[in-house]
């Protein structure tokens, strides 16, 4: 060893707040080693520990706790020996929108705020695999580091991390992973020696890194300093913290660091666990739910309502529900049963106290009442003669509305908008039932009505608005079922095949597609970590059951038809092929189309009955494909098209990734999209003649981990069985497609996000509101519009390799993620760029 190294010793716990455990049993165990921990620094057997970089095990520890251990911590903390911050919680990275990791962060700094300092580190230990935009949100926080471990095999444990906009990261990378508790070992010498060795060879300056402990892992009782001054040798060992250690080596760095730019999902040096894209699936498409209720609908809402009205507090604790479904081992869908059970009564939870938040916000515009005896224009028993329309958009929206009102009085009518123009809705469905409510000051009770499923054509709501719409004397038109085989519109025809898949038309360039639509089922012998086929593998392809329906409307068509899979029941005793036992699992599938309207709307509903399984929908490209984009956290990432696939994986290694993110679309260089709702893995495959982009809808195993898979040589976790993850049951899905190849990549991000949040009914009658922000330019995109204290804030992102100019109406100030005013802030962004603009006042304009 030619120079002297110092090795920074960082005593820290990883806490996964649930995962082979369920959350209270975790946080008892937390109780426990947070004893050992302010029992060490009492006795000055530590002098330092790191609470994992995220506040959420700080808060279930105070829940919980004695008073007089509260007030230790609070002191340690105070004299920066418990070092908190600045996550409030270890969130996964590709399966939560950019938003959510945005406000994760600012959370977690408040939190650590009103306890004392944050450690200044972006400290991402454990996720599996990180998205390119993460070094421009850590800089926009004030961030100017990472210390990570999957996703990358560089050639040195120091490397400058930039994202696709420029903005760059000075990262620490653990060669040997964060879980190194070698100081909790009788004889710990060899231990440090040997890690010593295997990390050296990475390192660019003469500063080491240890990160002493791991998963749920208390630090040893004992004189652990005297230990560590009694190993002084070759290697000066020193008792350190995260900044300690950053500090030290930037001061050592050389000028030609390597530079690393965009996203990490490479599994050359450590697993990246790539299919918990699709484990649960259930419960990615619940979280993108809460995501678009919460950022789409709530807040916005509750921005038009004003400033003195603005419930805080109910939506920070809001956010807090949803983070805490956050952590990569809850939202990946890789823990045991009990924990995702949780997960979804706090999903349930949120979905009850948003929908409160957004009925409490229309009362105070004034849209509802919910007196039985107020002065309001809409009581609670009174029906939807008059209804409203929320545009959150910071645009002007043109085209479709989808939603139910009901009416105390069966009959025919149009609807009038609020410049008296009349539009002929479509009715979809009605049925006769109940409207249930419950005034602030009477009983609670049924009023029978009529309900009415329809959709109508809108153009120009104004941007962030509330429109009424009136129902009048008239004639609704009925979507009726036809004789006809064919849906179509003006951009298509669509046909259903006697194999069960569609053959498209494209009517403007003459272009046919066959085969679309095709779903087929393989074995999964794997975990809800990777897919691992079985060595005597099964593909089942789902067959036409009956006939198609076909049901017509001006302007409105639709195609629905049954499949069925008659598929193995599951893996045979030694998991290496079919069961003899048969089971059927169908799909309920309606596709609609739309004049004025590329995208083809598609349900799907799963009856699943197959255990051990993968399944998935296939759209056969027409060409072969280098290429696809998909979007991922404020970034659409171009990936090259991996279609060799291995399946036999090395030891303590992973076979190289195949499947892709996404968190809202998948567009090919056909100019194929794809829109879904938490359908977050693709592949794309060969086939005979061309490429095929590969969904997956459900994924079926039956294990948390195991060390037998083909696919991955050693297992990811405790070998525990995970029954509910076979996903047995009922399970709807959403998406679109179009065909589309001069479509811009900023439009089709728009397109995304309005697939998923668009423009809502609601009861009662806007009056006199006003719009309350607006921009020009269709390729630029929102992901928040908030009231902060002192103003309304809205966050812009450009999804194209160009710069985007535009206008913001009314002009705001671009400040950062701390709300610090940034100098020469513009309107314009420049390519992959993240914009916050802050509009003081915040008042509604017309």
């Amino acid at each position: 060893m030619s120079k002297k190294m110092t090795c920074h010793i960082v005593f820290q716990t990883h806490w996964d707040r649930e995962w082979y455990l369920p959350f209270e049993v975790f946080r008892h165990r937390l109780v426990q080693v947070m004893d050992r921990i302010v029992s060490g620094l009492e006795k000055g057997e530590l002098e330092q520990f790191v609470l994992d970089g995220q506040m959420a095990a700080l808060e279930d520890y105070f829940e919980v706790c004695e008073e007089s251990l509260k007030e230790k911590v609070l002191h340690f903390i105070e004299e920066k020996k418990i070092i908190i911050g600045p996550w409030y919680v270890l969130a996964d990275e590709f399966l939560v929108s950019g938003e959510s990791l945005i406000r994760n962060m600012e959370m977690g700094l408040k939190i650590a705020g009103r306890y004392g300092e944050t450690q200044k580190v972006g400290y991402l230990p454990d996720t599996f695999g990180h998205v390119s935009q993460m070094p421009q949100l850590l800089q926009r926080f004030g961030i100017d580091n990472a210390i990570l471990w999957r996703g990358i095999k560089p050639e040195t444990s120091e490397f400058h991390w930039e994202a696709p906009n420029g903005s760059s990261v000075f990262t620490a990378f653990l060669p040997e992973g964060y879980y190194q508790p070698l100081l909790n070992e009788d004889h710990p010498e060899e231990q440090l020696t040997s890690y010593v060795e295997k990390v050296t060879p990475y390192a660019t300056t003469s500063q080491l890194l240890l990160t002493n402990g791991g998963d749920h892992l208390m630090p040893k009782h004992g004189n652990l300093m005297k230990q560590i001054h009694e190993l002084q040798g070759e290697v000066e060992f020193v008792s350190s913290t995260y900044e300690a250690f950053l500090k030290s080596v930037q001061a050592e760095i050389p000028a030609d660091l390597p530079v690393f730019v965009g996203e990490m999902r490479s599994n050359e040096h450590i697993y990246v666990l790539p299919n918990v894209l699709s484990a649960r699936s259930y419960l990615k498409v619940q979280n993108q739910e809460m995501e678009d209720e919460l950022t789409g609908y709530t807040e916005p809402l509750a921005t038009l309502a004003g400033q003195e009205k603005y419930p805080l507090r109910y939506l920070e604790e809001s956010w807090k529900l949803l983070l805490l479904n956050h952590p990569h081992d809850s939202i990946c869908g890789c823990s045991i049963d009990e924990v995702h059970k949780e997960m979804e009564t706090r999903t349930m939870m949120l979905r009850q106290r948003l929908s409160s938040i957004q009925k409490g916000s229309l009362t105070h515009l004034g849209v509802q009442d919910p007196m039985f005896s107020g002065a309001g224009r809409r009581k609670p028993f009174d029906d939807n003669s008059v209804f409203t329309v929320f545009n959150p958009h910071p645009r002007p929206f043109t085209g479709w509305m989808s939603g139910e009102i009901w009416l105390e009085k069966e009959r025919s009518f149009r609807l009038q908008d609020e410049n008296g123009k009349l539009l002929t809705p479509v009715i979809k469905n009605k049925r006769k039932g109940r409207h249930f409510a419950s005034p602030l000051d009477a009983f609670p009770d049924f009023k029978e009505g009529t309900f009415y499923e329809l959709d109508f054509y809108v153009e120009d709501l104004a941007a962030t608005s509330l429109a009424a719409f009136t129902v009048v004397e008239g004639s609704y038109e009925e979507i009726l079922e036809s004789q006809d085989s064919v849906i179509e519109n003006e951009y298509y025809s669509i046909e259903l095949d006697e194999d069960g898949t569609l053959s498209l038309l494209e009517k403007e360039t003459g272009k046919h597609h066959q085969g679309l639509h095709r779903f087929y089922s393989t074995l999964d012998a794997g975990d809800e970590y990777n897919y691992s086929p079985p060595v005597n593998d099964v593909k089942t392809v789902a067959e036409l059951e009956g006939t198609g329906k076909v049901r017509r409307a001006s302007g409105v068509q639709e195609l629905s038809y049954d499949l069925k899979l008659v598929t193995p029941s599951g893996l045979n005793g030694d998991r290496t092929g079919p069961s003899e036992e048969t089971v059927i699992t169908t799909v309920e599938i309606t596709l609609t189309v739309k004049e004025k309207d590329r995208k083809i709307d598609v349900s799907y509903v799963i009856d699943n009955r197959s255990r051990d399984q993968r399944l998935r929908v296939q759209y056969p490209l027409g060409t072969s494909v280098d290429h696809t984009y998909s979007d991922t956290a404020f970034d659409v990432v171009k990936r090259e098209a991996k279609k060799d696939e291995a399946f036999d994986a090395v030891k303590q290694k992973e076979v190289p990734v195949v499947v892709e993110p996404s968190l809202s679309f998948v567009r090919s260089d056909s100019g194929f999209t794809f829109y879904h709702r938490g359908l977050q893995e693709y592949q794309i495959t060969r086939m005979e003649e061309e490429d095929s982009l590969d969904v997956t809808l459900i994924r079926s195993v039956g294990w948390l981990s195991r060390d037998d898979l083909r696919t991955r040589g050693g297992g990811a976790g405790p070998n525990m069985e995970t029954p509910d993850a076979q996903c047995i049951g009922t399970y709807t899905f959403r998406a679109s497609f179009e065909f589309h190849p001069q479509k811009s990549m900023g439009r089709v991000a728009t397109e995304a996000h309005l697939f998923r949040v668009p423009p809502r009914i609601y009861p009662g009658e806007a009056k006199g509101i006003g719009r309350l922000v607006e921009i020009d330019n269709e390729e630029v995109q929102w992901s928040s519009l908030r009231r902060v204290e002192d103003g309304v804030e809205l966050r812009l992102w450009n999804p194209t390799e160009q710069e985007q100019p535009f206008s913001l109406t009314p002009r705001g100030e671009r400040v950062n993620f701390l709300r610090e005013p940034v100098l020469n802030g513009r309107d314009t962004l420049k390519p992959k760029e993240i914009a916050t603009y802050l509009i003081k006042g915040g008042n509604k304009h017309e």
